[in-house]
């Protein structure tokens, strides 16, 4: 905000601040440049300001600064430790403390610029006496020109905080005096007649002494500032440097005993996850601490203090070898005795040269570079310093900017990525391992050295990942098409489907889980009996009996048919060690329930049903081979009856006496004994599934028994028993 001079009445000067009470002991906490910026907002946002004590202030706000100050109308500052011991209720005013934080905020916010006015001017000197005794490079002075203007000066109030691990450190922080428009150092003295002014030992004089001296404008703020904080930068150099110095000594001690705990930990650990979790979070814990500990600087701009002064001004208007044209200006304020100051315009330091900028302006040595290219000078603002291939500084002309690395560089190392026709720099293209075309970084890729072919560049036309592996980055000479899916796979990694032939990718190939063998989507089987393993195509086969797909380990050969079929549909044969029938090429004995090939099991005459040979036996009586289950028990007790009874089976236990048997057996009767059969013969027969089972009395202890099957007139078995024993004759 503008402070309008006033002439009169003069205010009288205010009287220094007390300093604090205390015997003369310096408080730690107290910073001298507090009050005083407290007093200058005080009197600029009208507030009023009433001292209780030379270290007790109350302070009375108007509505509008309120909000600064958590909406209170009044509130009692201390400024040393005692006086907030006389009154707990005061607010101190200590760097850190929340009343500096708030008064700041409320400086900023209302009182970013404080304009002091005019400072007075003296007696001017003749400027033709001024002569530019700095050496141009590569160029001439023309001619010089003198006037007289007004420039601005001031100096930045800035609050500086440095961190570093668990420390914070806080100060206010003053520049030095400098004009504004020539960034450059003031001379000594303007500095004390602007530090005068400003602590209101002098007034400022009238504007009208200026006459029709031209205003110079100040710099672009962004410039200014950059100007005024590197300054601050370098008052501040060492104070960052102790607060390095004693970081990076907590940093070490810290660490150590970072190190000594964990390694305690480490020694109680054996499994080797659990010291590689550990070792981890050491690490990470490390690398906290000293990305914690590293010096952190934030400037909080505060104000800017400035005034007018009135200068002699003089200009050089200097021309290049290349027909550039500058112009140089040194200017002498005339308030005191300072000297002519001539400083460079970019960076306001004095040069040792000068140098003209392609651009139609000049700089010195330092702030200035030669194109390496056209081999023209250049300032700061119009090129770069270095180009990242060469090292060497090219003009705005011929400096790029790589669209792949972002980084400056040359015209001169400037090409065009065949991905997308952009340039770059020759630092970021390469020629493609593959296809040999030049791509910059951006739209290649490296290999890894385990790739089939090694570490090579690959462009995004020839790039291809590897589904084998870790998806890893391969040429498309290095792969071959999966036949499931089409994807790549590297020759380092591929493998086939033993059905088919064919390379497929991790996706579609499984080991099966008997043989091991991989095989592919479309050629993996699953057996009936086992539905979670997984087979190859050519392990399982359809039953011949049910038609499901069984295994090997769940289907067998029948004897007969050599065909396979299932476990369910096929039993083992005793009757052929190791042989395996089917339900269509096996019997069944009805007695014990096995399984016997089709000529190990023959149909029981009786019963009819199948019986194998161990549960087979010839009946004594009538001389057929029946079942054991249809041989008859001996009913007597005797041990003549049990000889006439062994043997028998259950037809011919059963045979009963007949009077007229029918004509067939009468014929089959007398085929047997060869001779008319006699009807006072004794005839008994029985009858069962397969035959008639006929008894034939003989007489004189004789018989005669014969089987008619169904159907037939010929006897199919004779019999003939006496005392002697029985004879078989068919």
């Amino acid at each position: 905000m503008k402070r309008k001079p006033r002439r009169k009445p003069r205010p009288e000067p205010r009287p220094p601040a007390p300093a604090a009470a205390g015997g003369g002991d310096t408080d730690p906490l107290a910073d001298a440049r507090i009050r005083p910026l407290l007093e200058r907002y005080c009197g600029l946002a009208r507030v009023k300001h009433a001292a209780l004590g030379p270290d007790h202030s109350e302070l009375r706000f108007p509505q509008a600064e309120r909000p600064f100050f958590r909406d209170r109308a009044s509130l009692r500052v201390a400024f040393s430790l005692d006086a907030l011991e006389r009154d707990p209720n005061a607010e101190i005013a200590v760097l850190g403390s929340p009343f500096l934080s708030q008064l700041i905020e409320a400086i900023r916010a209302r009182a970013a610029r404080l304009s002091l006015g005019l400072i007075a001017p003296g007696a001017a000197s003749d400027p033709q006496s001024v002569e530019l005794t700095i050496p141009v490079r590569d160029g001439t002075v023309k001619r010089s020109a003198a006037r007289v203007a007004v420039h601005p000066v001031g100096r930045l109030v800035a609050r500086v905080v440095l961190r570093a691990g668990a420390g914070v450190e806080e100060a206010v922080v003053e520049s030095d005096v400098y004009d504004l428009s020539a960034g450059a150092k003031v001379g000594d003295d303007l500095a004390g007649a602007f530090q005068d002014l400003e602590a209101g030992r002098v007034e400022p004089a009238d504007p009208s002494d200026v006459g029709k001296a031209a205003f110079v404008p100040a710099r672009e703020p962004a410039d200014l500032l950059r100007l005024l904080l590197s300054h601050l930068q370098e008052k501040s150099a060492e104070r960052v440097a102790a607060r390095r110095a004693a970081a990076e000594q907590a940093l070490a001690t810290e660490l150590a005993r970072l190190d000594r705990y964990f390694e305690s930990i480490l020694t109680e650990q054996s499994d080797p996850e659990a010291v590689a979790t550990v070792t981890a979070l050491a690490e990470r814990r490390r690398t906290e601490e000293v990305r914690r500990s590293q010096v952190k600087a934030v400037v909080h701009p505060l104000q800017l203090v400035e005034a007018s002064v009135l200068m002699q001004r003089a200009e050089w208007q200097l021309e290049s070898a290349h027909g550039r044209r500058a112009t140089f200006s040194g200017q002498r304020s005339l308030s005191g005795e300072s000297a002519w100051l001539l400083a460079c315009p970019h960076c306001g330091r004095p040069p040792a040269s000068l140098v003209i900028c392609r651009h139609d302006h000049c700089g010195c040595d330092a702030c200035t570079s030669r194109c390496s290219v056209c081999a023209e000078d250049f300032c700061a603002d119009h090129g770069i310093a270095r180009c990242r291939v060469d090292e060497q500084p090219a003009c705005e002309e011929h400096a790029r900017v790589c669209q792949s690395c972002r980084m400056a560089h040359c015209s001169v190392h400037e090409a065009v990525c065949a991905e997308g026709g952009h340039t770059a720099c020759s630092a970021c293209l390469a020629a493609c391992g593959s296809c040999g075309r030049i791509v910059c970084n951006r739209h290649a890729e490296q290999s890894r050295a385990d790739a089939p072919r090694g570490s090579r560049r690959l462009c995004s036309a020839c790039l291809r990942y590897c589904e084998g592996g870790t998806n890893e980055p391969v040429g498309m000479d290095e792969v071959t098409q999966c036949a499931s899916c089409g994807k790549s796979v590297c020759t380092a990694h591929q493998a086939v489907c033993v059905v088919d032939g064919q390379v497929h990718c991790s996706q579609h190939l499984r080991h099966t889980d008997t043989s091991r063998r991989l095989v592919c989507g479309k050629h993996r089987a699953a057996c009936a009996e086992e539905p979670a393993a997984i087979f190859a195509s050519d392990e399982v086969g359809a039953c011949a009996s049910c038609g499901k797909p069984v295994c090997a380990g769940h289907s067998a050969e029948c004897v007969e048919d050599k065909l396979r079929h299932c476990v369910t549909h096929l039993e083992p044969l005793h009757d052929a060690s190791g042989s395996y029938g089917c339900a269509e090429h096996r019997k069944q004995c009805h007695v014990d329930g096995q399984a016997f090939s089709l000529t190990g099991v023959s149909e029981c005459p009786i019963c009819g049903k199948g019986a194998c040979a161990r549960h087979r036996a010839a009946c004594g009586y009538c001389g057929r081979h029946v079942c054991t289950a249809d041989l008859a028990e001996p009913a007597g007790q005797g041990r003549l009856e049990l000889a006439r009874q062994a043997r028998r089976c259950s037809t011919c236990a059963q045979l009963a006496a007949v009077s007229d048997p029918p004509e067939a057996v009468v014929a089959a009767a007398r085929a047997v004994t060869r001779s008319e059969a006699k009807s006072s013969r004794a005839w008994r027969m029985a009858r069962d599934r397969s035959h008639l089972v006929v008894e034939l009395d003989l007489g004189l202890t004789r018989k005669a028994v014969f089987t008619l099957r169904h159907g037939e007139s010929a006897p199919d078995s004779v019999v003939k028993h006496s005392l002697l024993g029985s004879k078989r004759r068919k």
